[in-house]
């Protein structure tokens, strides 16, 4: 017996018997009957989730599990897709790797999304449900996170991290011409933000979405001159999978999804962008993805309509820099388009600025309504005061019509009431649960 065990064991190879969890798992994007589980293992390696759902008063509880193949080249990360799922219902959940059932450091459970259509005995109902988001997080200076302590105090529905999720070399001159080292360490400082305890079990329970700014794009202020941005991008999207990325004509890791009657579009300010300095710099997000961009708002039927992006799209502070107003004629050209179709609900959240405030744009004659900004950053990026001086980056912002906070923070969009006069309730708040910043908006007033 024991000879013929030897001989199994030889046949198995050393890969498969010794690969492990090497971050994970997270929630990704998840829809009312499915959900895409993201992992990574140190090899290529079988990955199990096990799972069961508890539906009805009676807590039927039904299990099933579904099986992948992380990938054979480095990173070896994987998804893993549980269809068939009930719409507002907790799934619970294991993960094995090569048949060994991995201990969970953190609970291992999430919640499927609402349902978009009213109840059958209530035409004006529509589902109560909130969202986190936040930027600028560097686990290199702050390895313990707590606003995510407090984010999971909130329980929202999702969570977007909107740019700067990790700290890469600040310099082009740091990444050299070996793409080897250069796609490990890149790799690493993806994996690096997975084991902060907070995040981790964030990212266990909540569907989080990912898009880039420049730190974690590439180097500082970084655009689509960066010589590894293919290497960037492909790295990027094996760690995030989110709802897509870019499309067939356009690349990049711009996408978008639904949660009941809103609409989040998450953008890509780097791939295409023009250089900051450059004279004739034209574009931040590329003609593809403003098509795109604006054939997605044409077509959505929801009450609001959520832009991401990890710069401001609304301030307009004119001189160079890292906001959408230094591509004027872009930002202008696509304002003036979505006023003139009659495109209603829109609201953007922003990052990069390491402070939380609320950002408003009206442009009297040119605008139908007026444009709101909620900006959170500083998540975990920096702990000293910053001194307010005049008319620098943030500071002296025209567009600013709350505090500005510069502590810890991450922002909340929280969407009820019923069909016909939803409100928006947007947030910044601290990590120790006290809210900084305020505003409500109704469906009528972006109309």
């Amino acid at each position: 017996m024991k000879i013929l065990t030897l001989m199994i064991l030889m046949l198995v190879p050393t890969r498969m018997m010794a690969a492990e969890l090497l971050a994970g798992p997270m929630i990704s994007h998840t829809t009312t009957s499915s959900a895409i589980i993201w992992i990574e293992t140190d090899a290529p390696a079988k990955v199990t989730v096990d799972y069961w759902t508890q539906t009805g008063r009676a807590m039927t509880i039904t299990r099933a599990a579904v099986e992948t193949m992380t990938s054979e080249s480095y990173p070896h990360t994987g998804t893993v897709t549980l269809n068939g799922l009930v719409q507002n219902t907790r799934v619970h959940y294991a993960i094995s790797v090569n048949g060994k059932q991995v201990r969970a450091l953190v609970p291992q459970v999430f919640r499927t999304m609402p349902a978009r259509q009213p109840r059958r005995n209530d035409s004006t109902y529509v589902a109560d449900f909130s969202v986190g988001f936040g930027s600028c997080l560097n686990p290199g200076t702050q390895p313990m996170q707590p606003a995510f302590s407090e984010v999971l105090q909130h329980r929202p529905n999702a969570f977007l991290f909107i740019g700067d999720i990790n700290y890469m070399p600040g310099r082009s001159s740091h990444y050299g011409e070996d793409p080897d080292p250069v796609r490990y360490a890149m790799a690493g400082y993806h994996r690096e933000v997975r084991h902060v305890p907070e995040i981790r079990a964030l990212m266990a329970t909540t569907p989080s979405y990912g898009i880039w700014d420049d730190h974690d794009y590439g180097p500082n202020n970084s655009d689509r001159t960066f010589s590894y941005r293919e290497e960037t991008l492909e790295l990027y999207r094996r760690y995030w999978p989110n709802s897509g990325g870019g499309t067939s004509q356009t690349k990049g890791i711009f996408h978008k999804f639904r949660i009941a009657d809103v609409e989040f579009f998450m953008l890509d300010d780097r791939y295409h962008r023009d250089p900051n300095e450059a004279e004739d710099r034209k574009t931040m997000f590329g003609q593809g993805q403003i098509d795109w961009l604006k054939a997605s708002l044409k077509a959505s039927t929801a009450t609001f309509k959520v832009i991401a992006n990890g710069n401001s799209m609304v301030v307009d502070f004119k001189g160079r820099g890292e906001r959408w107003d230094n591509f004027s004629t872009e930002r202008d050209d696509f304002l003036k388009w979505m006023f003139a179709q009659g495109i209603t609900g829109v609201v953007f959240i922003a990052g990069d600025w390491h402070v939380g405030t609320l950002n408003r744009l009206y442009r009297e004659g040119q605008d139908t309504y007026p444009l709101f900004e909620l900006l959170s950053s500083n998540a975990a990026v920096r702990t000293d005061p910053i001194v307010q001086r005049p008319r620098s980056g943030w500071r002296g912002n025209p567009q600013s019509i709350a505090t500005v906070y510069p502590g810890f923070n991450f922002g909340l969009l929280g969407f009820s009431g019923p069909k016909g006069n939803r409100e928006l309730n947007m947030k910044i708040v601290d990590k120790d649960g006290n809210v900084q910043i305020k505003y409500v908006l109704g469906e009528n007033d972006l109309r």
